[in-house]
């Protein structure tokens, strides 16, 4: 089945009332605070990037541990919760499960401001990743019963640049707030003088509390397809359908193993490179051209605030029109394109004489490591059935957490402590991991082509399955057959 075919019924499928009857104000107002929940997750996961010398300093930590606590203690919790959470999400009130996901985080966050030993952070970072666990199943799912399937596109990948965003202004607040309380350190009653990194992680999280609130506004469309039902005298079709059995959700990726296997591999391999440059970025600055966290902190957060949006979006529109064209596995050909940019770019931030040329490369890193934050959810929408695109979409999100934030900046620590046995040597350590990923995800997004083709037409035919009460038994049985 080509691209056009594909679309083609799902917009035939559309007009039998795919998505809720909810109005584009309401619908744009769910992606306002999707978007504003996501900035504020990925300002408060990455601020610890910018932290990693003062809390060495105050808890006499190396740079493996560090790796550890940035990358696979959130990561291996983050990915631990996804799937349970994300089965809730797919029968729950969304709206409440990611507003108290938001809470819960913003909380874990600010706590960790109260650490004074190693593992107090340790337990702090496992409560923001069982927190953030929430944002990107729920955010998908829902975005996806707001908006028809020919029009998901821009409101994905406007939600997808707001992580970059996100990551930019986390770094940019972070440094602010962490040079003004480096020269007058707050002191709070009963706790006493802070550090200047413990008072930023405590402004940084609460004002997540806020953003929590609004969300309980937002709409639930599939409440409201709930009570369409009652009133029409339904029974109970439409709670079938949502309720998707593991067993019928691990059988359609069986049938669709190789495909999944390319998105979401290779997607890990690829954020292995992300998470892994980007978490030692300030450090490498630092300690090859002399800098200050606060000054590599502003210029690389303005860097991630204004192109990696930039990237983002210019990652969902050549998707876009890859798909238009009738290429079916456009957004994987844009995976492979970021895959290419992103080794590139490391490997010429790390290989630079100057600290302006090395800038030059880092701006290009910023950009190519967001080009999946658009097109990879749009990815999963594209070939997870409705009733499991919260799963699939956790299972995602997990995967390349497990694989990029759980891997990535700990392999750097680990080659640096271990190999290099040289704290200078962290760039060496950050172009052999990008190197090595980078050529991996290229090669398992590149196999997917042909798959992910086939995958799209499986999606359809099986969103095309249920059938109305009314409809005789005989067409029943076809459908089952088909």
């Amino acid at each position: 089945m080509r691209a056009e075919d594909i679309q083609a019924s799902r917009a035939e499928r559309a007009g039998r009332q795919e998505v809720a009857d909810v109005s584009a104000g309401r619908s744009w107002y769910a992606v306002s605070v999707l978007l504003v929940a996501y900035v504020f997750s990925i300002m408060d996961r990455q601020i610890l990037t910018l932290l990693v010398g003062p809390i060495q300093q105050t808890l006499h930590v190396n740079d493996t541990l560090m790796g550890t606590l940035h990358g696979f203690t959130f990561a291996a919790f983050y990915a631990l919760m996804g799937l349970p959470i994300a089965r809730v999400i797919d029968r729950g009130d969304r709206r409440l499960i990611i507003a108290v996901g938001i809470a819960l985080w913003s909380l874990a966050t600010a706590a960790g401001g109260l650490a004074t030993e190693y593992w107090h952070l340790l337990l702090a970072r496992v409560g923001v990743a069982v927190g953030e666990a929430v944002l990107i199943p729920g955010a998908v799912s829902l975005i996806a019963d707001l908006f028809p399937a020919g029009q998901r596109g821009r409101p994905m990948s406007i939600f997808g640049a707001s992580g970059s965003f996100g990551s930019g202004a986390g770094l940019i607040a972070g440094g602010l707030i962490l040079g003004i309380f480096s020269t007058t350190p707050p002191v709070l009653p009963w706790v006493g003088a802070l550090h200047p990194w413990q008072a930023t992680f405590m402004v940084l999280g609460l004002p997540g509390l806020f953003v929590a609130l609004l969300m309980l506004a937002v709409p639930e469309p599939r409440n409201a397809r709930r009570a369409l039902e009652v009133d029409s005298g339904g029974n109970g079709t439409e709670r079938s359908i949502e309720t998707v059995s593991v067993a019928l959700v691990k059988r359609y990726i069986a049938e669709n193993r190789t495909a999944m296997v390319s998105l979401m591999i290779g997607a890990g391999f690829f954020y292995t490179c992300v998470y892994g440059w980007s978490s030692w970025a300030p450090t490498y600055f630092v300690r090859e051209f002399g800098w200050m966290y606060p000054q590599i902190g502003k210029v690389l957060g303005l860097l991630l605030a204004v192109i990696g949006p930039l990237g983002a979006m210019l990652g969902g529109w050549l998707g876009s029109v890859w798909t238009r064209r009738g290429i079916a596995h456009g957004y994987l050909r844009v995976a492979v394109v970021g895959s290419i940019g992103i080794v590139v770019s490391t490997l010429g931030m790390v290989s630079m004489p100057s600290a302006n040329l090395a800038l030059v490369f880092m701006a290009l890193a910023s950009c190519f490591s967001f080009f999946l934050f658009g097109a990879g959810p749009l990815a999963i929408q594209e070939i997870a059935p409705s009733p499991m695109r919260g799963q699939f979409a956790a299972l995602y999100t997990g995967i390349l957490s497990l694989l990029g934030a759980g891997c990535g900046p700990v392999a750097i620590g680990v080659l640096t402590d271990y190999v290099f046995r040289d704290p200078s040597a962290v760039g060496h350590s950050i172009g052999i991991v990008c190197l090595a990923c980078g050529a991996v995800a290229t090669v398992l997004f590149r196999i997917g082509y042909g798959p992910y083709r086939d995958t799209l037409k499986h999606a359809a035919d099986w969103r095309a399955a249920p059938l109305a009460p009314a409809e005789p038994a005989a067409a029943k049985a076809s459908a089952v057959a088909h």
